[in-house]
């Protein structure tokens, strides 16, 4: 269940770094937001691919 959390906390995260560079910064730092964004989606699959393996592993288990 955390793998699933933090995939959801990555997520929220970018849109975070979405919405703070089209408010407050008028999208003066996209390049910057955007490779931000990136690096949490890359984080945001290695949840998801953790998630994979743990749900593959207990059902061969059982």
């Amino acid at each position: 269940m955390k793998y699933i959390r933090g995939m959801y906390v990555s997520l929220v995260l970018i849109i975070l770094v979405i919405l703070v560079n089209t408010t407050f910064f008028d999208n003066e730092y996209s390049g910057i937001a955007t490779f931000a964004c990136l690096g949490l989606f890359i984080i945001g699959t290695a949840f998801f691919i953790n998630a994979k393996q743990l749900k593959i592993s207990n059902e061969e288990k059982s």
